[in-house]
C-alpha cells in the first residue's frame, strides 16, 4: 500500500488522483494487514438439555450425522426434519436428537445450582460453572460488566493433537483451517472478555509456541489501546524435544487497562532464588549464608580435582584472606605450617585429615578475594588449617541483580557485609525461572494428589498461577478473578493461596465445559452412550476433573472421603483445605417467554446473588411476597410495584443494600421509582434488562 501511495503522488491529474486516493482509502478500511483469518467462521454449541421445538436446529446425539437439520414439526415422539440446504426430509425420534444453537442467535442462560461447600461465614462465594464459555461470557456481562480485576485464561494451544473442539468436532493437524478457526474462536471470546475488565483490570492469556505469534497480533488488534507485555515462564526445565531445540517455556501475555500495574514483592522471579537454608536472619535483616570453600561430598579428594589443591594465603594478624598460591603438582606434598610470601597458608584438609580440594579454582578465588567475597575463620588446631567461606555463585548473581546489596566493607578483614534488599525495591522480570513453576510437581503431581489419578493433561503449576495472579491483584484484597477456560481448576486453587497469604477475600468465577476427551468419545458411543446421558457426562472434564479437584482442594477430602495426601510448598497439608466457600452450577437455557411471564424467577435469583457479589449464603426468594430482601445479602427485589412505598421504608433500614431489581415492564414507572432511590444503589428492571442484554450481546459480538 505504501508503494501505491507513492505512485499516487506522481499523478498530475488532480481529479484522478483524488478519485484513486479515495478508492485506495476504501480498500485500506476494508482490509486488515498483518493477521489474516476468517473472523466469522460459523460457530455452534450443542445443548443436550434444551427442549426440542419447532424451528430448532438439531443433529443426532451419537454424532453419526455430519450436518444439522431443522425441526419442521413434532408429532408425539417423532420429529419431522428438513435439511436447510437440500430440502431433503426425514423423520427421527426426538430422544435421538440434540439441539444445536448457532452463535448470534439470542440465547437466555441461567445458573442451575448443583452443590455448595461452605467453610467460612463471611467470605464471598466462588462460582464454578459447567457451560459453554461463549454463552457464559454473555451471562457474565449481564452480571459483572466492567468489574473483573483480573481475567486469567489458559485457552487450548491448538497443538494439532485434538485437544479442543470447534462446532462439536475435534480440531487436529489435518484441518487446513485450524489456525483460522482458533483465531476466530479466540477473537469472539476476547471481545466479550474486554468488556468484563474493570477500569484498572488486567487480562492474562497463557500460550505456547504453536499460536504465540498469532495470539500476539490478535491481542494487538483487540486491545489496541492497552499496554501489553509478554512474559516467558520456564514451566518444564527438563525440556520437550520435537526434532529441534528442547523447549522449556511457555508464554503469558498481559494486557493492562488504564492505570493497572504490576506489583512486585520480594521476588523478581528470575534472579537465582534461595531456600530458607541459604538465608540467615538477624533481627529483621536477612543475609545469605556463606559457603565453605572446602569441597564436600563427591569429587572431594585431592586426586579427584588435582588443580583445586593450592594454598590460600592468610594474614593472621588481620584475620584476612589476601591471596592464593598456584596449584601444587600432584606428586608434591605441601609443607604444613610453612609461610608463603610472609603469609600463613591454608590447605584443603578434610576432617579425617586427608587431602581434599577447594570448591573454586585459584584464579576465580583471587577475583573473589579482591571483591571482599572471601572470609577466614578461626584456626583449626586439629586439622592445622583455617576454615574459609565465600559467597557462592547464587549470591553473587543476586548482588548483580539487585536482590542483595553490599551494606558495608570491613577494610581490615577485607570482607563485605551483604544483605537482602527491601522488598519494595524489586521489580518482577519478564522471564520467570522458579522450580515451583514446574508443571510436573506443581501441576500434574499436585492434581493427582487431589484426584487420586492422572486424569488431565498438562495442568498448570498452581504456584505459577499464584505468582501470576498475585502480581496484579496483590493490593486488591477483594478482587474479582475470572477464568473462562478453567480446565482442571488451577485458578481457583491459586486464588485461595493468594487469599491465604494475606488474608484477602478475593472471589473467583471459573467456567469450563464438560467436554469428553477425543480418545474416550468413540468408546462411549460404541457403548450406546451419548451427550446428555449421565454416564457419558461423568467422563467430561467438569465432572471428572474440575469439580472433584475444587471440592478436594477446599475440603481437604477426596471424592472417596480419604484425606488428600501431600503438602503445599509452605508445609501446609493439602488435607487442611481452605476456609473458603464455593458453589457449582450448570449453565442452562430458558424460554424468554417464560422469563417475561415471571415463570423463571427461581432460576434468575442465583444470577442476582452472584451479580451482587455472592455474599453470605445464597437466599431463596418467595414470589408470593411483595419483595425479597434477604438478611445479610446486599440486594433486594421488588416483585409488587404497588408496594413500592412500603418497600422504600424497608430499604431505608438496610444500608448494606447496593443492588435493587424492580419487576416491571413500564419504563416510565421504573424511571419514577429509580429517581426515589439512593444514587448509591444500582437499580435495574429485572426481566426486561435480562432479556435485552442477551439480544444486544448476540448482535454485538458475532
Amino acid at each position: 500500500m505504501a508503494k501505491i501511495d507513492d505512485l499516487l503522488n506522481h499523478i498530475t491529474d488532480a481529479k484522478l488522483r483524488e478519485q484513486l486516493s479515495n478508492a485506495v482509502a476504501e480498500i485500506r478500511d476494508q482490509r486488515e494487514f498483518g493477521l489474516v483469518f476468517e473472523p466469522h467462521i460459523p460457530e455452534t454449541v450443542c445443548l443436550p438439555r434444551f427442549r426440542i421445538k419447532k424451528g430448532c436446529l438439531v443433529t443426532r446425539r451419537d454424532r453419526s450425522w455430519s450436518d444439522e437439520w431443522v425441526v419442521e414439526s413434532l408429532a408425539g415422539d417423532d420429529a419431522h426434519l428438513r435439511h436447510p440446504r437440500t430440502n431433503e426430509e426425514r423423520t427421527e425420534k426426538s430422544e435421538n436428537l440434540i439441539v444445536i444453537k448457532p452463535f448470534g442467535e439470542p440465547i437466555y442462560p441461567v445458573l442451575v445450582p448443583l452443590e455448595q461447600i461452605n467453610r467460612h461465614k463471611s467470605r464471598p462465594w466462588h462460582s464454578v460453572i459447567n457451560g459453554e464459555n461463549y454463552h457464559s461470557l454473555q451471562l457474565l456481562l449481564y452480571l459483572c460488566e466492567r468489574q473483573a480485576d483480573c481475567i486469567y485464561i489458559d485457552p487450548p494451544y491448538n497443538t494439532g493433537s485434538r485437544d479442543w473442539t470447534y462446532n462439536n468436532r475435534f480440531v487436529d493437524a489435518n484441518d487446513s483451517y485450524s489456525h483460522s478457526k482458533w483465531l476466530s474462536f479466540m477473537d469472539k471470546r476476547l471481545r466479550l472478555a474486554k468488556r468484563l475488565l474493570s477500569p484498572d483490570g488486567v487480562l492474562i492469556v497463557t500460550i505456547d509456541e504453536h499460536e504465540v505469534l498469532h495470539l500476539g497480533m490478535l491481542l494487538e488488534r483487540v486491545f489496541r489501546d492497552y499496554t501489553r507485555q509478554m512474559v516467558t515462564i520456564v514451566n518444564n526445565p527438563k525440556g520437550v524435544t520435537q526434532g529441534g531445540f528442547s523447549r522449556v517455556e511457555e508464554y503469558a501475555f498481559f494486557c493492562f487497562v488504564g492505570a493497572a500495574r504490576i506489583e512486585g514483592r520480594g521476588d523478581d522471579l528470575l534472579t537465582p532464588d534461595t531456600t530458607d537454608e541459604d538465608v540467615s536472619t538477624e533481627d529483621t535483616i536477612r543475609r545469605p549464608r556463606w559457603k565453605g570453600l572446602l569441597r564436600s561430598g563427591t569429587n572431594a579428594r585431592r586426586r579427584d580435582r588435582k588443580n583445586m589443591f593450592f594454598p590460600v594465603l592468610i594474614d593472621s594478624d588481620r584475620g584476612a584472606v589476601v591471596g592464593t598460591g598456584d596449584p601444587l603438582p600432584y606428586e608434591q606434598e605441601p609443607k604444613i605450617g610453612r609461610k608463603i610470601n610472609g603469609f600463613d597458608a591454608a590447605w584443603p584438609i578434610r576432617k579425617d585429615l586427608s587431602w581434599g580440594n577447594w570448591g573454586v579454582g585459584h584464579k576465580t578465588l583471587r577475583n573473589l578475594i579482591s571483591k571482599g567475597y572471601v572470609a577466614v575463620g578461626q584456626f583449626d588446631k586439629e586439622r592445622k588449617t583455617w576454615p574459609i567461606n565465600y559467597l557462592s555463585k547464587t549470591p553473587q548473581e543476586q548482588i548483580e541483580g539487585g536482590v542483595l546489596e553490599v551494606k558495608s566493607h570491613d577494610p581490615v578483614r577485607n570482607v563485605v557485609d551483604v544483605v537482602y534488599t527491601q522488598i519494595a525495591s524489586r521489580r518482577i522480570k519478564t522471564v520467570w525461572h522458579r522450580t515451583r513453576h514446574d508443571a510436573g510437581a506443581g501441576g500434574s503431581d499436585l492434581l493427582k494428589n487431589f484426584l487420586g489419578e492422572r486424569a488431565f493433561s498438562f495442568p498448570k503449576s498452581v504456584y505459577a498461577v499464584q505468582d501470576t495472579l498475585a502480581s496484579v491483584v496483590r493490593s486488591k484484597p477483594n478482587a474479582l478473578v475470572i477464568d473462562f477456560f478453567a480446565g482442571s481448576g488451577t485458578t481457583l486453587n491459586a486464588v485461595c493461596l493468594v487469599n491465604k497469604a494475606d488474608g484477602g477475600a478475593r472471589r473467583c468465577i471459573m467456567v469450563t465445559n464438560n467436554e469428553v476427551d477425543a480418545e474416550r468419545v468413540p468408546v462411549l458411543l460404541e457403548q450406546g452412550l451419548v451427550p446428555g446421558d449421565s454416564e457419558y457426562e461423568r467422563y467430561g472434564v467438569f465432572e471428572r476433573v474440575t469439580r472433584p479437584r475444587c471440592k478436594a482442594m477446599i475440603t481437604g477430602k477426596r471424592s472417596d472421603s480419604t484425606s488428600v495426601p501431600g503438602d503445599y510448598l509452605d508445609g501446609t497439608p493439602l488435607s487442611q483445605g481452605f476456609e473458603e466457600n464455593v458453589e457449582f452450577y450448570n449453565l442452562e437455557y430458558v424460554d424468554p417467554n417464560e422469563v417475561n411471564l415471571g415463570k423463571q424467577f427461581k432460576a434468575i435469583v442465583p444470577l442476582l446473588w452472584v451479580a451482587a457479589g455472592a455474599q453470605k449464603k445464597r437466599p431463596s426468594c418467595d414470589t408470593s411476597e411483595a419483595w425479597c430482601m434477604p438478611t445479610d445479602c446486599p440486594f433486594a427485589i421488588l416483585l409488587d410495584v404497588d408496594k413500592f412505598s412500603l418497600f422504600t421504608k424497608a430499604l431505608a433500614e438496610r444500608e448494606d443494600i447496593v443492588y435493587v431489581w424492580i419487576v416491571t415492564d413500564d419504563e416510565q414507572a421504573f424511571a419514577r421509582m429509580r429517581s426515589r432511590l439512593s444514587r448509591k444503589v444500582r437499580v435495574a428492571m429485572l426481566y426486561r434488562e435480562y432479556l435485552r442484554s442477551f439480544v444486544i450481546n448476540a448482535e454485538r459480538n458475532v
